[in-house]
């Protein structure tokens, strides 16, 4: 996970808070409008007040001794159950008669809605600060009809682009073009001997028929997807980034998330249907960005009448820099998404045990939600045959304690622990006071040493991409191949999987699953963490606070989603 800065392109994000069916893309007019000639203006979410309970819903439904396990529903049949009623419909919608409003619109759910405004009105109507989140607050004589609210902003300039890293602890046997091999970075047959994928490679699994949406704050070309296709003898990866098209001028220069996102993915699931990276513009906060996010991946008019089966977020930011409105309605539209069969992965962030960007510890969000698989990260070390010889957690703070990455864990400060997160390792010592909500749920490679094998021509071309940004693609490939072996036999989606890992780690085939981390320490002080207190960043046998279960091993988790 990366630490955004803040970006451009709100022409992009007005056409993708168009929620009408068919809206994919803007005119390549619109899209190329100079960052100088584009006005600034703010995207309002409401939440709406609706009927029944989705969280409980989305709780029924994950949970696999339930007997509503993963029976989803449709569209039409969340709206008609969590829906808002039309009076509320009509007064939300009656916003857009106010000056300095240009268009109100509702989610397909009818759950949530979106205005388009200027800056005045964002501050005359929702009390719109300078600073994200701020404070906002419901327009006077809305209070009934909006129960949340969420201001963003976007800026005109983005960061500048980052060199590629090298890998300098190449392990295994790599296959693949000249210059990837030189890097010293992972490639694919690496990745998918030590994650127990070729098996399922060898079953016809290639993730063909499954949808996969990441976030993506850049708009990036498909060049160099090719490229990196070509030199392992892969099929290009089928990238469709709505919201603005690919090869316009103001293209981004610094795409390496969506970059990594999408060769990860495409490394172990090289068939997939179609990778959809949601292109929106990030604020400082993040918060809003995300909400805006989950209102794109979750309406299957910008992405041919479909939803996606898997959503890959390799962004986050500390939960204290959502505002309880915010935080709130990040979760409704996680459990919207459980409800509705889709699967969500996040980083969960390379700052450490409880590393915060605040002065404060704390966990990262969307991680830290009980309606999504948080990925933290190890490190990862192969033989000749490219088997798994060692996985400790992932953290440079021995050598690094100032300046050092590592995986990112802790208890969150928002979320009760869910009744689903029990298990090996989750002992009375692994935190203290209230049961919280705990991340990770999973872990995977992350290191930069070797890193994952990328290629970017902006950033020079071969390079080993790594983080928790790393890890979650790479996991969230696994799942999408359990998806595929779900259609192909007539079975609906995975949605949640978090409750199953559980479930499974406390079986007798935990170690049949899960590859357990118990080396390493992902805490800012690793001298007094390791051995000592591992109800900090110290790896253990079972659960632990920075690698979760610990990583999947593929096709025994596909085999037992099957069972």
């Amino acid at each position: 996970m990366s630490k955004r800065g803040v970006l451009t392109g709100f022409a992009a994000l007005a056409a993708l808070m168009a929620l009408t069916p068919g809206a994919g893309t803007v005119s390549a007019h619109e899209a190329g409008a100079s960052a100088k000639k584009r006005p600034m203006v703010r995207a309002v979410v409401m939440g709406l007040p609706g009927k029944g309970n989705a969280l409980a819903a989305a709780q029924q439904i994950s949970r696999p001794a339930s007997g509503r396990y993963r029976h989803f529903l449709s569209l039409s049949q969340f709206r008609s159950q969590f829906g808002a009623g039309p009076k509320v419909r009509s007064k939300v919608l009656s916003l857009g008669k106010k000056n300095g409003v240009r268009w109100v619109r509702l989610d397909p759910t009818q759950t949530v809605a979106t205005a388009l405004v200027s800056p005045a009105a964002a501050k005359r109507l929702f009390c719109a600060g300078p600073t994200i989140p701020g404070r906002p607050c419901r327009p006077k004589g809305y209070k009934w009809a909006i129960k949340q609210v969420s201001v963003g902003e976007t800026f005109r300039q983005g960061p500048a682009p980052k060199p590629p890293h090298s890998g300098t602890s190449l392990t295994g046997t790599p296959e693949g073009c000249g210059g990837a091999i030189k890097s010293g970075a992972l490639t694919p047959n690496q990745l998918s001997t030590a994650y127990d994928v070729d098996e399922l490679h060898s079953r016809g699994l290639d993730g063909s028929g499954v949808r996969v949406n990441t976030l993506s704050s850049f708009v990036v070309g498909t060049s160099d997807f090719k490229t990196w296709a070509n030199c392992f003898n892969l099929p290009a990866p089928r990238v469709n980034q709505f919201a603005m098209p690919g090869g316009v001028a103001d293209t981004q220069d610094d795409p390496d998330e969506t970059v990594l996102d999408v060769e990860a993915l495409a490394a172990l699931a090289p068939g997939l249907k179609q990778i959809t990276p949601i292109f929106v513009p990030l604020d400082q906060g993040f918060s809003n960005s995300f909400i805006l996010f989950m209102l794109g991946a979750l309406d299957p008019g910008r992405q041919d009448g479909t939803l996606p089966d898997v959503l890959s977020i390799s962004d986050g930011v500390c939960e204290y820099r959502f505002n309880k409105s915010e935080i709130y309605l990040s979760n409704r539209l996680l459990a919207e998404a459980a409800v509705l069969g889709v699967t969500a992965l996040s980083a969960s962030g390379d700052l450490g045990f409880q590393g915060c960007e605040t002065s404060k510890p704390g966990t990262s969000f969307p991680a830290s939600s009980p309606y999504i698989t948080a990925v933290g990260g190890t490190n990862l070390s192969l033989n000749a045959g490219n088997g798994i010889v060692s996985q400790p957690v992932w953290s440079t703070y021995a050598t690094e304690p100032q300046q050092g990455v590592g995986s990112g864990g802790g208890p969150s400060h928002f979320w009760s622990r869910p009744g689903y997160q029990t298990g090996p390792g989750i002992t009375p010592s692994i935190q203290s006071g209230n049961p919280m909500r705990l991340v990770p749920d999973l872990g995977a490679m992350a290191s930069f040493k070797p890193g994952v094998a990328v290629f970017q021509t902006s950033t020079g071309g071969w390079g080993g991409g790594g983080g928790t940004s790393a890890a979650t693609p790479i996991t969230a490939a696994m799942v999408a191949l359990a998806v595929q072996q779900e259609k192909q036999a007539g079975r609906p989606p995975l949605g949640l999987i978090t409750p199953l890992l559980y479930r499974l780690g406390r079986g007798p085939g935990y170690g049949t699953t899960f590859y357990d981390v118990t080396v390493g320490t992902s805490s800012r002080k690793p001298n007094s963490a390791a051995g000592k207190t591992p109800a900090g960043g110290a790896a253990q046998p079972g659960y632990d606070l920075a690698t979760g279960l610990g990583s999947l091993k593929a096709t025994a988790f596909a085999d037992a989603v099957a069972a």
